[in-house]
């Protein structure tokens, strides 16, 4: 079995992805921050080792002795010195850098859904650079571009439910752009997706755009979580020039509010593909979301 390298290990997407490969008998070695924290997550007999993706060296290190790198790597919001620009795009081209002087067969690299060449969308922009460093690396690369990941783990349904809490019953507040459509896609339909990436060549090269069965606006996701929670809430609609105020007066009042400015600029795009993508490209229909969030009322 091929040695494979899981940066993100410890994530949504790749503690779900490193169990299933150690199940299947993989060889699996992750680069973490925090080994200690990151051996109660992962399941025994991985191989950790200690570091960031921005130490060339550590990153190095890591990659020596791997066939295979699957890049999962990346924040959808900046804290401190962890900016888009230092984990999404440098982090990557770190990464691509040491795959490439240590001789990987294959690399796999989680982007997203509407990444873009437009900077004034400043997390698809930079996922589009974190693109465009493994394009141009050398390297047999593929490129997955999911929508709004969600399952057992922290995701995107966290956060509607900490707006939930910071909210009196019985309302919601709702963002007023209301043509927006998400495509969501159960975690562990990813990770069967880039388990078969990794299990056929011909996938190299590629750029592979998947979602879940449904488009969906942002109050239909809503719906879904709420009957799955069991509860009933009445939705207010916040006109968008208020709700750019209102987060902006909540990322000064809360380190980590339920949004963000940045977040609340991409509801300018749709963030969809084709219904049939994962059935088309992997053979498998992906989970509905009122089927993919059962485990919330489990």
């Amino acid at each position: 079995m091929p040695v494979i390298l899981v940066t993100g290990g410890t994530g949504l997407v790749g503690s779900h992805l490193v169990r299933v490969l150690v199940e299947k008998g993989c060889a699996v070695r992750c680069l973490v921050r925090a080994p200690q924290k990151a051996g109660e997550v992962l399941p025994a007999g991985v191989e950790l080792f200690q570091g960031e993706i921005n130490d060339p060296e550590l990153v190095r290190k890591a990659c020596q002795g791997s066939d295979q790198v699957i890049h999962l790597v990346a924040i959808i919001r900046e804290q401190g010195n962890d900016t888009f620009e230092r984990i999404n795009v440098e982090g990557t081209l770190n990464l691509v850098i040491a795959a490439g002087q240590a001789g990987v067969k294959q690399f796999i690299h989680m982007s997203a859904l509407g990444a873009c060449d437009d900077a004034r969308y400043i997390y698809a922009y930079s996922k589009w650079r974190g693109e465009e460093a493994v394009r141009q690396s050398g390297l047999n690369w593929t490129i997955l571009r999911p929508s709004i990941v969600y399952g057992q783990g922290f995701n995107f349904f966290n956060r509607m439910g900490q707006a939930l809490k910071m909210f009196p019953k019985p309302f919601v507040p709702v963002p007023g752009r209301e043509n927006t459509l998400f495509q969501p896609i159960a975690v562990e339909d990813v990770v069967n997706c880039l388990v078969q990436v990794c299990d056929n060549p011909n996938m190299m090269g590629r750029i592979i755009e998947i979602g879940g069965p449904e488009h969906l606006s942002y109050v239909q996701m809503l719906d879904t979580f709420l009957a799955c929670l069991g509860e009933k809430r009445y939705k207010l609609y916040v006109p968008m020039p208020l709700m750019r105020l209102v987060v902006l007066l909540m990322s000064i009042v809360w380190q980590d509010p339920p949004v963000t400015a940045i977040e609340l600029r991409q509801l300018d795009m749709d963030n969809t593909t084709a219904l049939s993508a994962v059935a088309d490209t992997f053979g498998f229909e992906p989970k509905p979301l009122h089927e993919g969030l059962k485990y919330l009322s489990s």
